[in-house]
């Protein structure tokens, strides 16, 4: 990849309560990117103490209550597009994504500038839970129904989201619904989506506690599909927005994030 395109990526980490798994993920990802971002979503644990232990490598912005992950990249989106990234590459703070897969996507968006690049998990290969890929299974039969794209992975959190584009959608998404809405409405708008193979970990150092309850997560599954073909109707007949707005309801706009 060239220099001048490694200028205008930044990495973008939203995260909440993850102080267990939160600094290794920050230093593994400095390694191999100069700008991080990361988007503290109100955590109530050690997170400001290690955020703040990166001293100027970093960038962090804390939103003072938690408001859900979908806000916090929609403040990433703000912050990083107002300083002038072209793109923002999305990874969890829970050991989940390794950093390490960061130049995967350098190559991706060298080859296809202005693409959405989504990192494909391997489900079966990384013993995932049986509720995930039950979940992906309808997760991406929906998205094939509502734009005609086929993805393996409609589901995956590590991504690169071409600001310019992402910036201009009235995104309304507070959870994790916004990954899908975002996914749908760009889709929609005919930007490129490309998928490219990365590693995922279902056990990050810590480990990982499971809050599995069938009723509700398959409720839950359901409520997912709605909101897509929700996102598929409404978010088509929404204008286009300026970037910098005012944001829409439910999330608080982004402040400028804390000195490097």
């Amino acid at each position: 990849m060239t220099g001048p395109l490694l200028l205008k990526i930044a990495a973008l980490i939203p995260t909440y309560n993850n102080a267990r798994t939160l600094g290794s993920v920050v230093e593994r990802t400095l390694r191999q990117i100069a700008d991080v971002l990361v988007v503290d979503d109100g955590s109530t644990d050690d997170t400001p103490a290690i955020l703040q232990s990166f001293g100027g490598r970093i960038r962090a912005h804390r939103h003072p209550r938690n408001q859900g992950k979908g806000c916090a990249l929609r403040s990433g989106f703000e912050i990083l597009g107002e300083q002038g990234f072209a793109y923002a590459i999305a990874l969890d703070s829970d050991g989940q994504h390794f950093p390490e897969d960061l130049p995967r996507f350098f190559e991706a968006m060298a080859q296809q500038p202005g693409a959405l690049i989504l990192g494909q998990r391997d489900m079966i290969g990384s013993g995932s839970p049986g509720k995930s890929r039950f979940g992906l299974w309808f997760s991406n039969r929906a998205l094939r129904l509502l734009t005609g794209v086929r993805l393996a992975d409609s589901q995956t959190g590590f991504r690169a989201y071409p600001l310019e584009e992402v910036r201009r959608l009235d995104l309304r998404g507070r959870r994790f619904d916004l990954e899908l809405e975002a996914l749908v409405r760009l889709a929609r708008r005919g930007v490129p989506i490309v998928s490219i193979p990365i590693q995922v970990s279902y056990q990050p150092e810590g480990g990982r506690v499971s809050h599995f309850r069938p009723v509700r997560d398959f409720l839950q599954i359901g409520m997912q599909m709605a909101r897509l073909a929700l996102f598929s109707w409404s978010a088509s007949r929404r204008p286009l927005k300026e970037p910098g707005s005012p944001s829409p309801p439910g999330c608080k706009k982004a402040a400028p994030p804390e000195p490097r």
